[in-house]
């Protein structure tokens, strides 16, 4: 296998690794973004709770514990999504890096696959203008030795 075909074989693959991480990095924000969603959720809901709690004006003992409960619960629900949003945003800046990652590799093959064009066609270049040098030096030649005949 020539080495032009494997850099580009190994710039495919850099291709889909970056395109695939790509598509976690996304998945990942999303997540993220669900969590905190729902994080948000849950504290407006215990906001609302305890504003209802502190509008209502009964006072029997079994409601307030069960509110009491409900409250504590509600607060370790909260407590809990917030390790899971932190959690998930973590991951999501570990997919973003890997994303960047993967980009970089790619550009390094593209870049190299560029150098290596570029000095193929340096090589063609020079060797045609070697070509027309020889082609224009015979004439000359030729074009002297007929001068010189002439003479």
């Amino acid at each position: 296998m020539s080495r032009a075909r494997a850099l580009q074989m190994l710039g495919e693959q850099a291709r889909r690794a970056r395109d695939d991480a790509a598509g976690a990095a996304a998945g990942a924000r999303r997540k993220a973004e669900s969590a905190q969603q729902t994080l948000e959720m849950l504290q407006n809901y215990l906001g609302e709770h305890l504003r209802r709690g502190r509008a209502t004006s009964a006072f029997d003992p079994a409601l307030l514990r069960v509110r009491d409960r409900f409250t504590s619960k509600l607060d370790a629900a909260i407590g809990e999504q917030s390790l899971e949003r932190e959690r998930l945003e973590h991951a999501a800046e570990a997919q973003r890096g890997e994303l960047i990652a993967r980009q970089q590799r790619l550009l390094a093959f593209e870049a190299l696959a560029a150098r290596r064009a570029a000095a193929r066609l340096a090589a063609q270049q020079r060797a045609d203008q070697r070509k027309t040098d020889e082609l224009a030096a015979q004439a000359a030649r030729r074009n002297a030795s007929g001068v010189s005949n002439d003479s």
